[in-house]
């Protein structure tokens, strides 16, 4: 008799590890917390890439969002938990063809910048990585910098800023991320 109960917590636990069992999609938490994202990254509920040049030249279709955000194109979830572990926001503030081809010209007539307000992003506890880049940030809303984050977010490992419009003033902000072990700052305004 002890054999079949050893056997079935085997059987079980074999089970869980291979992704077998998982939970109902993302918690209604985070799914909540991706749409309070939606005004600032357009394209995160989408089923199909928009950061990619063809999706602006020629559209297609997009399938109907599911109510899963686990099976969004830009979002990732552990498959035993159903937590958001990844998301991938790159781009996703440009909507436009002519926003993209003329990005820089636009940006600078149409004073596309914008505030990131990080606190948006503590209810995602098991994220592991963050990509932010090209999205015409210009800084964080006051007092809601990464500082904010660092006692949730301990899981946070990447972090890519890259090609927004970030200065030296972020800085002190990102020293607070001590689990990161891969920050890209590449094409910004530091001086």
């Amino acid at each position: 008799m002890e054999y079949w109960k050893w056997l079935e917590m085997v059987v079980l636990a074999l089970i869980m590890l291979e992704g077998g069992w998982r939970t109902e999609g993302c918690l209604e938490e985070e799914r909540l917390a991706l749409f309070q994202l939606k005004p600032f990254f357009p394209s995160i509920d989408s089923r199909i890439d928009g950061s990619r040049l063809e999706y602006y030249l020629y559209p297609i279709e997009e399938k109907e969002t599911s109510s899963d955000c686990c099976e969004w194109e830009k979002v990732e979830c552990s498959s035993i938990t159903g937590r958001v572990t990844h998301l991938f926001l790159n781009l996703t503030y440009i909507v436009t063809y002519d926003d993209l081809v003329y990005s820089e010209y636009r940006r600078i007539g149409n004073n596309k910048y914008w505030y990131l307000n990080t606190s948006l992003f503590l209810p995602f506890e098991e994220l592991q990585s963050l990509f932010l880049s090209g999205n015409s940030s210009v800084g964080f809303v006051d007092n809601q910098g990464f500082e904010k984050l660092s006692s949730k977010l301990n899981k946070l490992e990447i972090l890519d800023l890259s090609n927004n419009y970030f200065n030296d003033s972020i800085l002190i902000s990102l020293s607070e991320l001590s689990s990161l072990k891969s920050l890209n700052l590449a094409g910004n305004k530091f001086t």
